[in-house]
This record gives C-alpha cells, structure tokens and sequence, in this order.
C-alpha cells in the first residue's frame, strides 16, 4: 500500500481533533468567562527524514490547543454576587488543595457568609484566604473592596498569572502549572459588581470555522477511497 495513504489518514485525524475542540467551544457558548481555543498544526517529520525514509510523505498532527485570552462581553445581571472583571486578570478559588484561576465571577455564599463559585469553590481574598461577607447589605467597588456601613471589611483577589501556564479545568477554571512566586496581583484592572463576563466564543465564527474543517475532512476520506480502491485494483492486477 501506498505510504501516502499514512499522511492522508494524519490529515483526516487532525480534522477530527480540530472537530472536537471547536464542538467544546460552542458547547461553552454560554459558559461565563469561558475563553475558546484555538489548534495549530505541527509536522511530525523533520526535512532530513521526510525526504529520505518517507519518501517525500510528511504526517500532521495538532501541535496544540492554545487558549485565546480575549475578554467577553460584559453583561449587567443586577446580583450583587455577580461580577466581572474588566481588563487583567483572573479570580482566584480554592478547590479542595488546589488554587483555580476564573473569570467567571456568578459567585454564591455560604450560610456561614463565605462566598463561593459556582462549583462551591471558596473564592479567595487578595491575601489568599477565603472571603467571608457580612450579614446583611454590602458593596464590591471597582478596586475589589468590600464595602459595608462600617467601612472596608474585605478585599477580592484578582491575579494575573502567566497566561502561557494555564490550562483548561472545564467550568472556566483554570490550573496554574508554574511557578506560584510568578503569580502576582493585577494591576490593569476594574471590577464590577452586578456584572458578568459572557464566554468569548463567536457563534458565526465557530460555525464557519466547524464547515470549512468539515469539507477538508471530506476531502481527506475521498483520497483515502481513491487510495483503497488503487490498491485494490493494483491487487486485482497481480493476481492476473
């Protein structure tokens, strides 16, 4: 058989990993905070091996998935346990040992006043301990204070880790895999209580971009039938 079917068959399996990772995009669509990713391809051979043991055949594959970091659409909800961060930055919660980086700030609180995300993640303060809220009425201002009638009682953590280190947890959460020294506070950024920021996810952009991967699949198993039926036909011929 053919060694080109191999680079065909790479070809048709890169789509399908392109699929996968477009498909979770729009089924985050409406997901807060939810950042897209985007694959870039990667070949698998060098030069030196592609024209020597290949013979000329080279083999693709997703060289990865990286996170586009784009801001989302800020929508006002009215909840004071709504929020959004404008600008750098990720909020900060804490998942059993484990710290989490999030924009999406649809946060709850506990009976004992501690406020948590959506998955009952503690969310942390900007000294990294667990934000406990008043009884009673209170306000987040545009620097993260926490407000009531008897002054400030509390400061939200907004942090800004190396985006390059983040990977994906679901949920719009994300782990750090650096260092934690480089994680430091953000600096070019507001929040904004009764807010929400919606995934970055284009609808029109991902179905467009879910078609045209689609028709290169279809190219590819064409090939691969044409591949199949040369062979079988070159078969058919030696037995003669």
């Amino acid at each position: 058989m053919s060694s080109g079917i191999y680079t065909v068959l790479s070809g048709a399996v890169t789509r399908m990993n392109i699929a996968d990772v477009v498909s979770n995009n729009l089924s985050n669509i409406n997901s807060n905070g939810f950042k897209k990713q985007r694959t870039s391809f990667a070949a698998v051979l060098d030069d030196a091996t592609q024209t020597g043991s290949a013979k000329g055949n080279n083999f693709s594959t997703i060289g990865e998935a990286r996170t586009v970091f784009d801001q989302g659409v800020t929508a006002d909800t009215g909840h004071d346990l709504d929020f959004a961060i404008i600008g750098d930055g990720f909020f900060r919660v804490q998942r059993g040992e484990d710290m989490l980086y999030t924009r999406a700030g649809n946060f709850g609180r506990t009976a004992e006043g501690t406020m948590v995300d959506s998955a009952g993640n503690s969310v942390m303060s900007a000294d990294n301990e667990p934000i406990i809220l008043p009884a009673g009425p209170f306000e987040v201002d545009e620097e993260g204070r926490v407000l009531t009638q008897e002054g400030v009682v509390g400061q939200m953590g907004v942090f800004a880790p190396p985006l390059e280190e983040l990977e994906h947890q679901g949920g719009g959460r994300f782990v750090f895999n650096g260092d934690p020294e480089e994680v430091v506070p953000a600096q070019d950024r507001q929040v904004l209580q009764g807010s929400l920021e919606r995934s970055n996810v284009n609808l029109m952009e991902e179905a467009a971009l879910m078609m045209s991967n689609m028709r290169v699949y279809e190219s590819y198993n064409k090939a691969l039938k044409n591949y199949y039926d040369l062979n079988a036909k070159r078969s058919e011929i030696a037995t003669l």
